[in-house]
């Protein structure tokens, strides 16, 4: 199976351009929230040896939150990430932290294969999610958003709106389903 690189999925998860499942709601409840000091540090692919790779640092901020700065050498980004159980598995919900007054949250749910020794993240696969709503549009809530005002019949980004109780039976009915995730994404911390 191809690895995603890092940029790719920082760069998504920054601009949100439609190759990343987000939604309005958290993919979690407080119940569900985990910490594990294990996420805390820096990490990077370890195939990058270059100054100019990317690093994900996750810091602590509260009790069960976490600050993930995403860093290369041309940006910085900023994420509330919170680390949950569900259905035996753990889970990553991370939200931009630089969000705008009138703007939507965008909620990006990250499976959390293992955390040592080195990470390893799949995201849920864009591709595959509007493949299922374009078969069954009652798959899950969702809505989609044209990319610009003449585009409305052109599609655009399809944003998931059900709540998170509707989002974790989602979750769960398709938590091993290998066409659900994207690619795995391994780093190791430096």
């Amino acid at each position: 199976m191809k690895r995603i690189t890092l940029s790719i999925l920082g760069l998504a998860l920054v601009l949100l351009a439609g190759c990343v499942v987000t939604s309005v709601y958290p993919y979690y409840t407080a119940k569900d929230l985990t910490f594990d000091p294990a996420l805390l540090g820096t990490w990077s692919d370890p195939a990058e040896t270059n100054a100019d790779r990317e690093t994900w640092t996750f810091e602590k901020l509260e009790a069960q939150t976490y600050k993930l700065v995403i860093r290369d050498t041309n940006k910085t980004n900023e994420f509330d990430a919170h680390l949950f159980t569900l259905g035996g598995a753990k889970f990553l919900d991370a939200l931009p932290r630089d969000r705008h007054e009138y703007t939507t949250p965008n909620h990006v749910l990250l499976h959390v294969k293992a955390l040592q020794p080195q990470l390893e993240l799949r995201v849920l696969s864009y591709d595959w999610l509007v493949k299922l709503i374009e078969a069954n549009p009652k798959a899950i809530r969702h809505i989609v958003v044209p990319k610009g005002p003449r585009e409305v019949d052109e599609g655009g980004e399809h944003i998931l709106t059900a709540d998170t109780t509707a989002l974790q039976k989602f979750i769960r009915k398709h938590l091993k389903n290998d066409d659900a995730w994207g690619d795995p994404m391994v780093m190791k911390k430096q």
